[in-house]
């Protein structure tokens, strides 16, 4: 009996350098499987263009997180994108020049990301290369050379009109704004100058009733009391809706121990531009007011 006994502790005994290889075996493996699963897809691609060609990278998803650009951009013309995620992003060249460009992207469901390039000459084609992805993180880097035409001059920057350089000023600015702040300001406003011009329309008739009437400078100022109310209430709604998004997400994470990957929509710029708006209309009808001795007409 104990000589059984002896038995079955040596064979015991022969098992647990066995288990402990198996079990280290299992760890390596998912340890493995966890840094490919972290581990972002990339790839890496050159283009040869020639100079005044549009290299344009295009995603059917807002999926472009970051955007690096290394070169010399003293005669090129790209996207200065004010917001991301973004869904396309174009650089033209033209002076012969060499371009290290690296887009990470990241999306949680499928999506596809288009390289093209575009000629500025129509009659010449464009190449394509396209990549999908299921879904999750990717990097691409790019080698972008442009190289100069043969026989021809390098290409000068077209020069653009004052009223051009203006609208396109005005684009770009308008880009800094996410649709819903624009949407908002929109809403307010329509509201806002409605029922504003419709209530200076109606003093007037007052005034002219009582035999007096509104000149050009008492209409002005009527209307920048319309504005500073109509900014204040956007403000006062853009601040709401931001401190609501963080209330909610605040709420959800340390009481319900939950995580939204929701849109932020925290935006400092536009808290800035909303707040400064405010403060120089308020200085302009200040100044009125004490310059030219205007009132309200709700203090008459």
């Amino acid at each position: 009996m104990e000589r059984l006994d002896s038995l079955n502790s040596r064979n015991e005994l022969h098992l647990i350098p066995w288990v402990a290889v198996v079990l280290l075996a299992s760890l390596t493996f998912a340890g493995l499987q966890t840094a490919s699963a972290d581990q972002i897809l990339t790839r890496t691609l050159s283009v040869q263009l020639s100079t005044g060609d549009y290299l344009v990278v295009q995603s059917d998803r807002a999926s472009i997180q970051q955007v690096f650009v290394q070169g010399n951009f003293s005669a090129t013309n790209m996207t200065r994108l004010a917001h991301y995620p973004a869904s396309d992003y174009e650089i033209q060249a033209f002076n012969p020049a060499s371009f290290e460009l690296r887009f990470i992207f990241n999306y949680p469901s499928e999506y596809q990301i288009n390289l093209l390039t575009r000629s500025s000459n129509p009659s010449s084609p464009g190449n394509s290369t396209t990549y999908y992805l299921s879904g999750g993180s990717f990097e691409l880097d790019v080698t972008a050379i442009f190289n100069a035409r043969p026989n021809t001059p390098p290409i000068a920057a077209p020069s653009l009109s004052p009223w051009d350089s203006f609208l396109q000023w005005i684009g770009k600015f308008g880009e800094a704004f996410p649709l819903w702040v624009k949407g908002l300001y929109l809403a307010v406003g329509l509201q806002f100058f409605g029922v504003g011009g419709l209530w200076i329309a109606r003093e007037s008739k007052r005034k002219e009733t009582a035999g007096q009437r509104l000149d050009l400078g008492d209409k002005a100022y009527l209307w920048l009391g319309v504005v500073y109310k109509f900014l204040v209430v956007s403000f006062a709604a853009i601040i709401a809706i931001m401190g609501g998004e963080l209330l909610l997400l605040f709420v959800l994470r340390f009481m319900f121990l939950a995580s939204l990957d929701l849109l932020s929509l925290w935006d400092l710029f536009v808290v800035g531009f909303a707040a400064g708006a405010i403060i120089m209309v308020y200085l302009i009808r200040f100044s009125l007011e004490k310059v030219f001795d205007l009132k309200p007409v709700e203090d008459e």
